[in-house]
């Protein structure tokens, strides 16, 4: 279930798929909160409160996590050499408005079907 996790080339099984989207959308969800954090930190000192932190992190969660899917969803297409698939394009396409609106818990969802597809870079 959790084999091979960093390399991305590697065709993946439904266990396997599953095991991906587990660990990625976690460790999303960890460097989401510590970017935000320190985005916050940085851009906002005036906020003090916990009600001013979770304003702003309503803010800025959705656009650390288009970015986090994203990356994901391009060194998957680029370690697989799939540039050039329709169905890869189209579920990075699909993941962007999941990320938005549902984080990494739904957003990783179609990035992790895209370790199911072939490797074409060997081939």
């Amino acid at each position: 279930m959790f084999k091979n996790l960093f390399d991305l080339s590697v065709k993946r099984s439904g266990m396997e798929i599953f095991g991906f989207y587990l660990f990625y959308s976690i460790l999303g969800a960890f460097a989401a909160g510590l970017i935000c954090g320190v985005i916050i930190a940085f851009l906002h000192p005036e906020a003090k409160t916990f009600e001013d932190g979770a304003r702003l992190g309503a803010i800025y969660g959705p656009l650390c996590a288009i970015l986090y899917g994203v990356i994901i969803s391009l060194a998957v297409i680029s370690a697989k050499g799939i540039f050039n698939s329709f169905q890869a394009v189209l579920l990075t396409i699909i993941a962007v408005p999941l990320l938005f609106f549902g984080g990494a818990s739904f957003g990783m969802i179609p990035v992790a079907f895209l370790t199911a597809f072939d490797n074409k870079k060997n081939k």
